[in-house]
């Protein structure tokens, strides 16, 4: 009887061995499940903030590329608007003339490659980089201009 009572003795200590051992590995499971839980709904979420942009229009800016598509053609078969704007960047700056030169050729890349299929988003960007630096240096000229003409007021 003493054998017999070893022998549940020891079953009973395997048990609650294989009991703590099941319990550690529900237990890593269960932690495991909720940090994937936590990267599915990050994921759920940013799936749903791009349909979000894409419902917005949020991606290539389409409007902005065809505005400068009807621009270039006004520019180039209208002789009153081409005259006007040869006008205007005659009196810039020639760092400004340089960059509305390069902004125009890279917005007629990018009208290219649109109408090839290609993808004209470099050439757009590069079209809006050279706009936006052609914008900064004609307002640091004016911004100069005004404190010339501050500083002849008060002198």
């Amino acid at each position: 009887m003493n054998e017999h009572l070893q022998d549940r003795v020891a079953d009973a200590a395997k048990t609650v061995k294989d009991d703590k051992l099941s319990a550690a590995l529900v237990a890593k499971v269960t932690r495991q499940l909720a940090k994937q839980d936590e990267r599915l709904d990050a994921v759920e979420k940013r799936v749903k903030d791009l349909a979000w942009e894409n419902r917005r229009g949020g991606g290539f800016p389409w409007g902005l590329l065809i505005l400068a598509g009807g621009a270039y053609a006004a520019y180039r078969f209208v002789p009153a608007v081409q005259k006007q704007v040869d006008k205007l960047i005659g009196h810039a700056d020639p760092g400004v003339e340089g960059n509305l030169n390069r902004a125009g050729e890279a917005g007629k890349n990018a009208l290219q490659a649109g109408m090839h299929g290609d993808d004209p988003s470099s050439a757009a960007n590069a079209a809006v980089g050279e706009v936006k630096r052609a914008g900064e240096k004609a307002g640091e000229t004016v911004k100069d201009k005004a404190e010339d003409l501050a500083d002849r007021l008060k002198g």
